[in-house]
């Protein structure tokens, strides 16, 4: 006889993580272990935090590094949100806030993000203006991007700091770190 499962635990981000950055959100998501593995849940619309309430979801794309190894550049977006979730592996990222308005202009900070560890959350949200940069801290990762808008190949809306234009601020992830 088919049987029906039992109502489900009520799962919702652990958002107790912080940044020094204005605007920069930091979640786990919540992890279901059953016997074949693992369960993450990545986004419901009731969840706030990597996710603002009602915002959608544009343009969704995965990154795999089947190297690890890190990025050597600096980034932004005038316009782009980035909503990174760590499915495999452990990333750290970079981030600068270069906007002026912001009241942690010229902060910067890495934050540690991981698939499955307790200890650490798995998605970020970055905003508009905030300089970023990656570095996987295992041999293989994958993360995804929920880009808010999505990609606009005719006015990509991604500039590159020239390493000798960083400011004193940043000494991670570069070359010959």
């Amino acid at each position: 006889m088919v049987k029906k499962d039992p109502q489900g635990p009520e799962h919702y981000p652990k958002q107790s993580f912080v940044s020094d950055i204005e605007g920069i959100v930091i979640a786990g998501a919540p992890v279901v272990s059953y016997s074949e593995g693992f369960l993450t849940e990545l986004y419901r619309p009731e969840w706030h935090g990597v996710f603002a309430k009602g915002e959608p979801i544009e343009h969704l794309y995965a990154v795999f590094a089947p190297k690890g190894g890190m990025r050597k550049e600096w980034y932004f977006h005038e316009h782009t949100l980035d909503r990174y979730m760590v499915l495999i592996g452990q990333l750290d990222i970079g981030l600068y806030d270069g906007r002026k308005e912001s009241s942690s202009f010229e902060t910067f900070e890495v934050v540690s993000l991981s698939a499955h560890n307790q200890n650490l959350p798995n998605s970020i949200r970055i905003p508009p203006g905030v300089w970023h940069s990656l570095s996987w801290r295992t041999p293989e990762g994958l993360f995804i991007n929920a880009k808010l808008p999505g990609f606009n190949r005719k006015d990509v809306d991604k500039f590159r700091i020239p390493l000798e234009e960083l400011p004193e601020a940043i000494s991670w992830n570069l070359p010959n770190d």
